[in-house]
């Protein structure tokens, strides 16, 4: 075989290398991204998690940007699941997380908690601020789940007049309880 064949099937050889090199950097990088993704990401509803919330919203905090911290749990939701089943729960959370989202300005922070709690960080709003788009989020939700009669209590806390995260979440989580074991479909700031 002369060098100069010996020099094309190197070529080739390198050639196909390198394809192969590409597709597995492609897939590994799919595959990275797909793993961030999971990480940070609900996966039903394709909002942040609890953890990524949490990080998000500590971010905010060493920023001493103002904002307001909701924490909103889904009314009757126990009701949906046993009487229409969990596909029907599920539909309702991804949808409840699309009203947040519908709501909500790109740069607020919107979590699910866990269950049918979620939680919400609205930028730099007060309580007028507060009040209206939290009533808003709460009519869509009555209006879009009436036949299964459910609806949102929720519970306000504001930083910087709470500083610590936990503090924080805490004391919206108390308003919230308040609101439900107060009639449900109630906003508590």
């Amino acid at each position: 075989m002369n060098s100069q064949v010996q020099i094309q099937i190197l070529l080739n050889i390198l050639d196909e290398v390198t394809k192969r090199y590409d597709e597995i950097f492609k897939i590994k990088e799919s595959l990275l991204e797909e793993a961030n993704y999971k990480s940070t990401h609900d996966l039903l509803t394709h909002i942040y998690n609890r953890s990524y919330f949490e990080k998000s919203v500590k971010d905010l905090m060493k920023k001493d940007i103002p904002f307001c911290l909701a924490f909103i749990d889904l009314d009757n939701f126990k009701y949906v699941n046993d009487t229409f089943g969990h596909d029907m729960g599920d539909e309702i959370l991804i949808n409840t997380a699309n009203i947040l989202r519908k709501n909500l300005k790109g740069k607020d922070i919107i979590g699910r908690f866990g269950g049918d709690e979620f939680v919400v960080a609205i930028n730099e709003c007060n309580k007028e601020c507060a009040e209206h788009i939290l009533k808003k989020i709460q009519e869509d939700i009555k209006n879009m789940f009436k036949k299964y009669k459910v609806t949102v209590s929720i519970g306000v806390a504001f930083y910087p007049e709470i500083k610590n995260y936990d503090q924080l979440i805490k004391a919206a989580d108390k308003k919230m309880y308040e609101a439900k074991y107060g009639g449900k479909d109630k906003i508590n700031l």
